[in-house]
């Protein structure tokens, strides 16, 4: 009996449900074709539509685009007369849909990281550099397995695009998918008479997405005009030498004495402005002030504009060097191809022994013997025995420790040191300590027995960056100040600067383009040059100060330091 009474239990469940999953079975038979082809159609809008890591607004990217409307359209003519598309205009439209796809990242990069649109001509060269920089600041196996997931990622996103075409291209030979195309683009129609938030509205036509040819047609401008862009640059470039050959320029007003331009990477306006950054540097702008005054220094600080926003730091240190605005790639690359005439050109015609210092210059190339140094150091002609932290190479009070040792002091003659610090480069994620015993520094290998600092930063994801950059900017301004402090004895002008702000996440998406500058010296008439042109006394430039182009440094300082005759 027992076993009969299973039996029957056994027997009646399947019968009570089965009703119930027969139902569900049959709606989603009758629902799944429509959300499979709504489904794919939204995956080809993504492809063509986001613009991540850009601003954009929530999921905005799966309306319609009106590419993807005649794309449809065209599927649909086809579905209607019988005809089939061939398998290799399917290939060659995935493939479209994938570099479009690519397009858009590299357009959100530049956008979110640099403020301005990607360029094929001047930034698809510097893909290289962006590899580099992953490898040097993340571990082998993070790059490996990011490397992996990067050609997984492009792999499956053109395998999902050729699929979605093919699921597409079916479903619109049926009369059921084509007349939901239709409603769909119906109401879409109707949302164009809707307003957009201007701050969005590019991403927009009507009521559909825009079209990702116009961005196509500029890009194709460009290659075309190229040449004609070129010539244009190049008639500036040769004015601006002309202008520069122009002016008094023996430097004759600085008596001999050395001279310091020190860049202190991404050291943006942000610092002085973004209260939590302010307060950060508040105690060793004091310090600054108080102990340096104390020995006799004078200070003078004021704004540059940049060239370049949230890196590209070349394009900076190029412009202040040269007197031309080098905003892009292309522009760099033709100003190098001309050979101007650079600061460090002029100081040596003045007599001055002149240094290039770069750690973080890893790789020897033509390209860096252009700017009229006598003398260069190098990533690899430091003698650094100690570990690298993140992106730089060597700890920035290892690369003063050793200009004041070695590089300062090969000369009798006066000295014009251009120093690229490397400490508060992204990704902050490690950073070094600070020896208050210079001494102990030697070839720097008593860094890898003193802890390093490290914070849970990692490219490219810089939202919780910002206590890891304020330290960075801290330690490099507390290793100057000491540095100027112990080692600076005579009336060396000492020029401090960023090169640019960090990148917009970091800033609060700031679009100023402002760097700070401090001038130092024991000797008050190097400072009135500076003053007379709107620099204030003391490390906090005025927020009301007119910011100076960068390119303006060039002949200001030409000017301000030269006289009219040549020094005997």
């Amino acid at each position: 009996m027992l076993e009969a009474s299973v039996l029957e239990r056994q027997v009646q469940v399947p019968s009570a449900t089965q009703p119930a999953a027969s139902r569900a079975r049959r709606v989603w038979r009758a629902l799944s074709p429509t959300l499979l082809f709504l489904s794919a159609f939204a995956f080809l809008n993504a492809m063509s539509n986001a613009r991540y890591p850009e601003d954009e607004p929530r999921l905005w990217f799966v309306i319609p685009s009106i590419d993807g409307v005649f794309l449809l359209t065209y599927l649909a003519l086809l579905g209607w007369n019988g005809w089939r598309m061939p398998k290799l205009l399917r290939f060659g439209l995935a493939f479209f849909l994938l570099f479009v796809r690519l397009l858009r990242v590299a357009d959100g990069v530049q956008a979110e990281y640099f403020l301005q649109q990607f360029n094929f001509y001047s930034d698809l060269p510097l893909v290289p550099e962006l590899v580099r920089f992953a490898h040097s600041t993340l571990a082998l196996w993070q790059f490996c397995g990011l490397a992996a997931l990067v050609l997984a990622a492009l792999l499956g996103l053109f395998w999902l695009s050729y699929r979605a075409l093919g699921l597409l291209e079916r479903s619109l030979a049926e009369r059921r998918h084509v007349l939901e195309f239709a409603a769909l683009c119906s109401v879409f129609l109707c949302l164009g008479f809707v307003d957009h938030d201007p701050y969005y509205e590019k991403l927009y036509a009507g009521g559909f997405a825009a079209s990702v040819f116009p961005r196509l047609k500029y890009e194709a401008k460009f290659l075309r005009n190229v040449l004609g862009y070129k010539s244009e640059i190049l008639k500036g470039l040769r004015t601006t030498e002309a202008n520069l050959l122009a002016k008094p320029r023996n430097l004759s007003k600085l008596r001999g004495a050395n001279v310091f331009l020190i860049f202190i990477e991404s050291y943006g306006e942000t610092v002085i402005e973004k209260p939590s950054f302010r307060a950060r540097v508040a105690p060793i702008f004091g310090s600054f002030e108080r102990d340096l005054g104390a020995r006799g220094f004078g200070i003078a600080s004021g704004l540059m504009d940049s060239a370049t926003y949230g890196g590209h730091s070349w394009l900076a240190h190029a412009t202040l060097t040269t007197g031309v605005r080098t905003s892009s790639q292309l522009l760099y690359e033709l100003v190098l191809s001309q050979r101007p005439r650079a600061l460090a050109s002029f100081f040596h015609d003045a007599g001055y022994h002149t240094l290039n210092v770069q750690p973080g210059t890893t790789r020897q190339s033509p390209r860096n013997e252009l700017l009229g140094f006598d003398q260069r150091y190098y990533a690899s002609d430091f003698d650094y025995r100690g570990p690298r932290y993140a992106w730089a190479t060597m700890p920035d009070q290892y690369v003063l420790d050793f200009v004041r040792r070695r590089a300062a002091t090969e000369t009798r003659r006066g000295l014009f040191v251009q120093i690229v610090l490397v400490s508060s480069h992204a990704p902050w994620s490690d950073q070094p300590l600070l020896l208050k015993d210079w001494s102990r520094i030697g070839d720097g290998a008593v860094y890898r027995r003193l802890r390093t600092v490290r914070y849970p930063v990692q490219w490219p994801y810089f939202e919780n960056a910002s206590e890891a950059y304020a330290r960075s900017v801290v330690y490099d301004l507390t290793v100057l100040e000491r540095f100027i402090a112990q080692f600076v004895t005579d009336d060396s002008l000492l020029i401090l600067l960023g090169d640019h702000q960090p990148v917009a996440e970091v800033n609060g998406h700031s679009p100023s383009m402002g760097v700070p500058v401090h001038v130092i010296s024991r000797a008050g008439e190097f400072l009135d040059p500076f003053l007379a042109r709107g620099y204030v006394r003391g490390m906090w430039p005025s927020a009301e100060a007119t910011h100076t182009p960068m390119e303006d440094f060039l002949p200001e300082f030409l000017e301000d330091f030269s006289s009219a005759e040549p020094l005997r």
